[in-house]
């Protein structure tokens, strides 16, 4: 959120108090936390780390070396620090982890900064600044409802927090969003309900003119089979009857030929016929007469 760095200044201030006595009442103290409460974080870090290093570190010092190099903006170094805190027996856990969920969301790693705040939480179930900037990391996530339920939990566990009024417009608008998001999804809905019904409509039209198209085409076919059938028919009885005609024809010729030759060979006869019996005495046939009476 954009009140992040303002807010992290307040709960810096909490750490400081809630570590510092504790700090100086040891006789172990280092001058890593001497620098870095005299705001020199970057001064501080070789000094943390070399008391880390050593062995012989107190628990804050986990906790200050990563805040030191939380405000110089190395971040990755940040959550370094703090992993190794959460490691050590004493360190105040709810407030490494806290402080590491500022880290990631620095870096944008939104989810680990939702499961430091998450181990802050559960560390101290009262502690209200990680319910806050869980809320934070889960709006950046588009989380809204989680986001909702968070602030809604942060404004019951610190109910006279001075960020009440900002927090309360952001539920308002989440609200808003919440809603402009339902109905824009219920007119998705609709829409796609729509565009379902509109494209089984024209599914159905479709295979219905391919029916109609299947069916025409079958009655065609059908009646391009009956036209050849029939006209092949006709051309069949058509052929059947020229050749009956042609046959017709030719027996005719032949009737024709055959009493053409029938008179031809009747006019040769008779005229052979009148050759034969002529009245020439020349060609007469002599017959002896015998009688039969002596």
């Amino acid at each position: 959120m954009t009140y992040m760095t303002r807010k992290y200044k307040s709960f810096s201030a909490i750490i400081f108090s809630l570590f510092f006595a504790a700090a100086l009442s040891s006789a172990q103290q280092r001058e890593g936390v001497r620098l870095y409460e005299q705001g020199m974080a970057a001064e501080s870090i070789a000094f943390l780390e070399a008391d880390i290093e050593s062995g012989n570190a107190l628990p804050v010092e986990y906790n200050y070396l990563g805040l030191a190099y939380y405000q110089i903006g190395n971040f990755a170094k940040s959550v370094e620090a703090f992993r190794k805190g959460v490691a050590i027996p004493g360190t105040n856990k709810k407030r490494i982890y806290f402080n590491m969920g500022n880290s990631y969301f620095l870096m944008g790693d939104f989810e680990n900064a939702l499961n430091s705040y998450s181990m802050a939480s559960v560390a101290d179930p009262n502690y209200g600044e990680p319910v806050l900037n869980k809320a934070n990391a889960e709006l950046k996530l588009d989380r809204l409802k989680d986001a909702q339920d968070d602030y809604r939990r942060y404004l019951a566990l610190c109910p006279d927090t001075p960020q009440r009024p900002e927090i309360e417009k952001i539920l308002a608008l989440i609200d808003e969003e919440m809603v402009s998001r339902a109905e824009s999804e219920r007119v998705a809905q609709e829409e796609a309900e729509r565009l379902r019904q509109e494209e089984e409509r024209i599914t159905a039209e479709k295979a219905e003119q391919e029916r109609i198209a299947a069916e025409k085409k079958a009655e065609d076919e059908k009646i391009a089979a009956e036209r050849k059938a029939e006209e092949e028919r006709i051309a069949a009885e058509k052929k059947a009857e020229e050749e009956r005609l042609a046959a017709a024809k030719r027996a005719e010729e032949e009737e024709r030929r055959r009493k053409m030759l029938e008179e031809v060979a009747e006019s040769l006869r008779r005229s052979s016929e009148t050759t034969n019996i002529s009245a020439d005495a020349e060609s007469a046939i002599e017959y002896e007469y015998e009688s039969d009476i002596e």
